[in-house]
């Protein structure tokens, strides 16, 4: 009875830590913006979420990092199963192809007379390689190339005829064959379509934030700011400079500038940053879908499966949500009252 408390107990341990290192356990760590973000200065809001935003980075990059290393870790391991799975797709022989992988590192940066008969060698090799999984030579697509259009034909009719009866010898094989290739098209299509509309939904938001970037009533703010800068610069620098009313007014003007720019901005920068959340909440569960079916196509494209934890292409989604969730402060330029403003 005490061993099998233990062994529960250790199941829940697992599986708690797993649900934390979730993205919907990421998701419940961020923070949410706060109530002013064009509020002058520091104060205990602004500091408490900038704080929090690199806390929760730290460990999602951490998480990321991890996941990403396992991820390798199987991939490296099983190096050889996929390369002799590839070789095996090929008709090439694993002899053959070890051969000729020895070949080119024995041979690499090979100049002069060495590099001739290295050439000459893979020239051989590779002829080998095409016979045994076209079974064609490389004397043949040579002939084939000065043949006339009649020729050409001809070759191709015996060619086929040839085909037609290896199909004949083994239909079983054949059919085989076929069911996997379609299932691999099929698995691949579904990864695609998925890819495209995920990607399509995200790089919308993205555009937002660019064009919002871009505003013509920002651009043109942050140009009067501009202006007025290199004037207070200027008129600063003087000998004789304008009294202290005339540089507070003028630096007063720059300010009430530096307000309508985040007054302008900031709003719509959070609403966009709000529907890009409600998308990327919604967006998990198709990317858990598009994970596993990566996994199968790359178990189709190599014989091998790689038993990967799920969530970390939600995980790269809550990354790229908090990057933008970390900005929301990135138009309040607001200096503080009476505080000159230099131009280096």
């Amino acid at each position: 009875m005490k061993k099998f408390l233990v062994v529960l107990v250790l199941i829940i341990t697992v599986n708690v830590t797993n649900a934390q290192t979730m993205p919907e356990a990421f998701l419940g760590l961020l923070p949410v913006p706060p109530g002013n973000v064009c509020s002058e200065g520091e104060d205990d809001a602004k500091t408490a979420f900038i704080q929090k935003i690199g806390e929760v980075h730290d460990q999602l990059e951490e998480e990321i990092s991890r996941r990403k290393d396992e991820i390798e870790a199987k991939m490296k391991a099983n190096e050889g199963k996929m390369m002799q799975n590839a070789m095996a797709r090929t008709g090439v022989s694993p002899e053959l192809m070890q051969q000729m992988m020895a070949l080119e590192k024995q041979n690499k940066g090979a100049t002069g007379d060495q590099k001739k008969a290295y050439e000459a060698q893979k020239k051989a090799m590779a002829d080998q390689m095409i016979q045994q999984s076209m079974n064609i030579s490389m004397g043949e697509i040579d002939n084939l190339k000065k043949m006339d259009k009649a020729g050409q034909t001809a070759w191709a009719t015996a060619y086929a005829t040839e085909k037609k009866a290896e199909v004949m010898a083994d239909p079983l094989a054949v059919q085989k064959k076929t069911a996997t290739d379609m299932k691999n098209y099929q698995l691949l299509t579904k990864q695609r379509q998925l890819t495209d509309s995920l990607n399509a939904q995200s790089t919308k938001y993205m555009i937002q934030f660019q064009e919002l970037d871009n505003d013509k009533n920002a651009v043109a703010i942050q140009a009067q700011i501009k202006e007025l800068e290199e004037k207070l610069n200027e008129d600063y620098k003087k000998e004789n400079r304008p009294n202290d009313n005339a540089i507070k007014a003028l630096t007063n003007q720059i300010r009430d500038l530096q307000i309508s720019y985040c007054n302008l901005q900031s709003p719509k920068y959070l609403e966009i940053l709000s529907r890009y959340k409600t998308f990327m909440q919604a967006s998990l569960m198709p990317y858990y879908r598009l994970e596993k079916l990566t996994y199968q196509v790359t178990a189709s494209q190599t014989g091998v499966e790689i038993d990967a934890e799920p969530g970390l292409m939600g995980l790269q989604q809550v990354e790229s949500f908090l990057r933008q969730l970390s900005d929301i402060y990135k138009y309040n330029h607001i200096t503080p009252k009476y505080v000159y403003i230099g131009i280096e």
